[in-house]
């Protein structure tokens, strides 16, 4: 992440605006000029992860020139062509299921990190874990997750600890309006960046936060559930220092379906860590627990 003129950091802090993705899908296809009582929901999902400045000089519920052109960026990141219009692609794509971090931060257009860590051996403590599963359940997803970044091959090494110890990473379920970042309607989790890039925490540890009231989670690919493992590898990112990625095949990737798992890196999240941390030989991209 560039430095600002003066030589300081940029930082970009949570918008606390949220909206109902299962509202989006019920709105009907709209161009320039065209508006809707509930198309709030879209310019609100768009404020929430920057494409959209909250105090831009935009129409509520009316598709006027500054909500096109945040439609433009947020088509653009999801590969769907730049109409600017609020179509079924757009849609969809905005009523998924998604990490709570926003997409446009600044250096995330020229960059896929925002900065290190400056060591490599992280503690992480846990707090309330999950109620849909047993704690040795969520546990051990846990453990998965962080195999797989211990083992690209750059010397990240993780060691838990108690949460009353002095720790790098603070791992818990919570409540929906979760006080640092509300999660509420659309995303299943947040986390933050390494210290001197985070949006959130000043120091560590960094949260790292899921939303236990408004969805089931599932050790595995469950109806209507979403994976812990999955959530978890794309979080630990974040924390590492990685910016969402555009391409659909990374852990990365700001939207997950229910039902499914994505459990290893693709070559995206592995050229950004490396970016990070250093080229070293890659041995394996898979969690060698069970």
């Amino acid at each position: 992440m560039a430095d600002l003129p003066d030589g300081t950091k940029p930082k970009c802090s949570f918008i606390r605006v949220s909206y109902d993705r299962n509202k989006i899908p019920t709105i009907p296809d709209l161009c320039l000029g065209e508006a809707h009582n509930d198309f709030h929901h879209v310019q609100n999902c768009l404020c929430k992860y920057n494409y959209l400045k909250e105090d831009s000089s935009f129409t509520p519920d009316e598709l006027d020139e500054t909500t096109k052109s945040a439609l433009e960026k947020f088509q653009s990141r999801f590969d769907i062509p730049q109409s600017g219009a609020l179509d079924q692609q757009t849609k969809e794509a905005m009523a998924q299921p998604r990490c709570a971090m926003p997409d446009l931060l600044p250096g995330s257009l020229d960059s896929s990190v925002s900065g290190p860590w400056d060591h490599v051996e992280l503690k992480y403590a846990l707090g309330k874990l999950s109620r849909s599963v047993r704690r040795s359940v969520c546990e051990e997803a846990i453990d998965r997750a962080l195999a797989t970044w211990s083992n690209t091959g750059v010397g990240l090494k993780f060691e838990k600890v108690s949460k009353f110890d002095d720790h790098d990473i603070f791992i818990e379920w919570r409540q929906a309006d979760d006080p640092d970042h509300s999660m509420e309607g659309s995303t299943l989790a947040h986390a933050d960046f390494p210290p001197g890039f985070s949006l959130i925490a000043d120091m560590p540890p960094l949260p790292l936060h899921f939303d236990d009231e408004e969805h089931l989670w599932t050790d595995g690919a469950v109806k209507n559930g979403f994976d812990i493992e999955t959530t978890c590898l794309h979080e630990i990112g974040h924390c590492l220092g990685l910016y969402h990625s555009t391409v659909r095949e990374s852990i990365m990737f700001p939207t997950v379906s229910p039902n499914m798992t994505s459990r290893t890196l693709a070559n995206d999240d592995l050229e950004g860590i490396r970016d990070l941390y250093g080229s070293a030989a890659i041995p394996s991209t898979r969690s060698e627990l069970k």
